[in-house]
């Protein structure tokens, strides 16, 4: 009986030593990408731009190859944790480059893409994206580096190293990365780093530049004080180039309502702050009257009718840019639990 107990204290000993050693583990390796670093430009284009010529924009968040129309995620209700297999990632990235291909946007802001990542089975989306959709520059901007996570414990979401991918036709001169504040309790291990670029484009025969912003915010923080300073920071950094006489346009995966039809007890959807809104920009989002939803909710799948839509994906466009139309382009969620959203504009 003794050496029973002894060996049921040994072990549960062993447990609770795995367990420190894990949690340190994660402490440990957990940091941070600098702030404001120079991004590098692939296969830059030599083409500038001018003024009065028609443009397609076009944002998407490819959920990192994961989300097709059938699943279900376990951060919002649903059961599954990981892509299912390296062939379905692969189905969803080339879908999305079949997308891409079909509007033939000169710009492209893509948010949740992956490489090395556990979730997404490891396959290196930034260069199967690239190598699909045609001839542009690119810029992969990397929001984490994130350590293993052993969550859920019997099914854990392992590591990753994520990003945003700005695509252009048009020369890029400069690129920046940002960091966005993020949480800096415990919760920081499971919404991860966040970030946007500003990409700085010559504009032929002109002093003013085109500066194209991407970004994706925070999902699942209840914290409303963080998606608030994420929120403030990118406004203040577009005050800059508004303020210079630049044109405008930032590309992204807000996590906010952006046509007043907010869901405010979800963390993703809440109103978009539109009062606090940079002065001299604009929100431009799909009608939701006319336009397929940006986003679905992945607690069920798309023909559940618990399922919920939203528009949280779309522009924010200085006043010098005149968007011409701003559309959603649906394709049944197939490969993604976003849609992309291409708009139409003019620099005056």
């Amino acid at each position: 009986m003794k050496k029973f107990i002894k060996s049921i204290v040994l072990l549960f000993a062993l447990v609770v030593l795995i367990a420190g050693v894990y949690v340190a583990y994660v402490y440990i390796q957990y940091h941070r990408i600098a702030d404001a670093q120079k991004q590098t430009v692939t296969s830059n284009r030599a083409t500038e731009l001018t003024t009065g010529k028609t443009y397609k924009l076009m944002t998407y968040n490819i959920g990192y190859g994961s989300y097709p129309a059938d699943y279900t995620f376990f951060m919002d209700g649903g059961k599954e944790v990981r892509a299912r297999s390296v062939q379905a990632v692969n189905d969803a990235i080339d879908e999305d480059a079949r997308m891409i291909r079909s509007q033939a946007p000169d710009f492209v802001t893509v948010q949740e893409i992956d490489w090395q990542g556990t979730r997404s089975q490891y396959v290196n989306e930034p260069a199967r994206l690239r190598s699909k959709v045609g001839d542009y520059g690119s810029v992969l901007t990397q929001n984490y580096d994130s350590a293993w996570l052993q969550y859920p414990v019997l099914d854990p979401i392992g590591k990753a190293k994520s990003g945003i991918l700005t695509l252009s036709k048009y020369n890029i001169s400069a690129s920046t990365r940002y960091s966005l504040p993020i949480d800096t309790n415990f919760s920081k291990f499971f919404d991860l780093d966040r970030a946007f670029d500003v990409n700085i484009l010559p504009i032929a025969s002109s002093t003013k530049k085109f500066v194209l912003i991407n970004t994706h915010l925070s999902a699942y923080t209840k914290n409303v004080a963080v998606q608030k300073a994420q929120l403030k920071k990118i406004f203040d950094t577009m005050q800059t180039y508004v303020d210079a006489g630049d044109y405008v346009i930032c590309g992204g995966d807000y996590n906010h309502d952006l046509v007043g039809r907010p869901k405010n007890e979800l963390t993703w959807m809440k109103s978009f702050p539109t009062a606090d809104l940079t002065k001299g920009m604009r929100v431009v989002a799909p009608n939701p009257d006319s336009s397929a939803p940006s986003v679905r909710s992945n607690g069920v799948t798309l023909s559940d009718p618990k399922e919920i839509f939203g528009w949280i994906d779309g522009f924010l466009v200085s006043e010098n840019v005149t968007s011409l139309s701003v559309k959603t382009v649906s394709n049944n969620f197939k490969s993604s639990d976003h849609q992309p959203v291409v708009m139409d504009f003019k620099l005056k």
